[in-house]
């Protein structure tokens, strides 16, 4: 068993052959010096180990006890390539991946002769074939949002909310331009509409949050001449209210000073020397009565 005394003993076996390889090919020879650098660095290793105080594991079982680490930083690999099957990981399974990274690439992405997957399983869905198929509309996969001259059809599938700043400038780019192709929307998510939202034309959906980016003050109220300013512009065919944050209700969120960069203050309206805060609820309302009223306003200006 590893410890402390099997240590030492080791590294007097260890210490010896280099000795005994100095003594045979002589205390400055390259043999000496290939033996000696590994010795050193098992000396060296062990007791700092045993002289650190931030892990137990290396202070009882010194150099062995580094194997655990190592072990441990390449499970996630180990687990991934050569023990997870295709169908087990969450959110996204490794089938489902490669589905989307074969179809980005144009490449086949359906296997002949059955499926993967466990089609007897509690739970699994799937649709049956009819002798009778019937023809359905296009229509059907849309829904009409709002009446007038700003009704919006939209699809059933669209991009639910990312922001720029999650996520990067070629990304937004990306999404926007399948909203455009695919003839649905791009919701931009909290961050606000940054300039990469409008340069592929596709249809975009304006989250405004508890931060107000995009139409706030530098104090972080909300700015109606900013809103009116930003939602004038031509693709956006539909604002969206984050009442929370929804991944930390209660708590709010923010965005250190340090990843700030020129167009994320410019996308949100927030000065670069300073943290972006997004609180925990809105400041210019706060009951469903107001709620109403800031909702007919958000209408009168746009």
């Amino acid at each position: 068993e590893w410890g402390r005394g099997p240590f030492y003993w080791c590294g007097a076996g260890l210490t010896s052959g280099l000795a005994g390889v100095a003594l045979l090919y002589g205390p400055f020879s390259v043999a000496t010096a290939a033996t000696a650098v590994p010795v050193t660095l098992y000396w060296w290793a062990g007791f700092s180990d045993m002289n650190q105080t931030r892990h137990t594991v290396l202070r009882n079982y010194p150099v062995l006890g580094r194997l655990r680490y190592v072990l441990e930083s390449i499970r996630p690999e180990i687990r991934q390539y050569f023990i997870e099957s295709e169908l087990e990981a969450n959110p996204i399974s490794r089938y489902r991946r490669a589905i989307a990274y074969q179809r980005s690439k144009g490449a086949r992405d359906s296997l002949p002769f059955g499926t993967r997957k466990d089609v007897y399983a509690t739970g699994h869905e799937w649709a049956n074939h009819s002798m009778y198929p019937k023809e359905v509309s296009m229509e059907d996969a849309r829904v009409l949002i709002g009446s007038g001259s700003n009704a919006y059809s939209a699809s059933i599938f669209n991009i639910s909310a990312m922001s720029y700043g999650a996520l990067s400038e070629n990304a937004v780019r990306a999404l926007n331009r399948a909203a455009r192709e695919g003839d649905f929307f791009h919701n931009t998510g909290e961050g606000g509409i940054s300039r990469y939202h409008l340069e592929e034309g596709g249809d975009i959906v304006w989250n405004v949050g508890t931060g107000y980016f995009g139409c706030r003050t530098l104090d972080g109220q909300f700015d109606p001449e900013r809103f009116k300013e930003t939602v004038s512009a031509p693709r956006v065919r539909m604002v969206e209210i984050k009442l929370s944050q929804g991944a930390k209700p209660a708590h709010g969120g923010i965005l250190p000073k340090g990843k700030i960069t020129p167009a994320i203050a410019e996308a949100r309206g927030v000065r670069m020397d300073a943290d972006c805060l997004s609180p925990p609820a809105h400041s210019a309302f706060s009951n469903p009565h107001e709620m109403m009223h800031f909702i007919q306003h958000l209408r009168e200006l746009s």
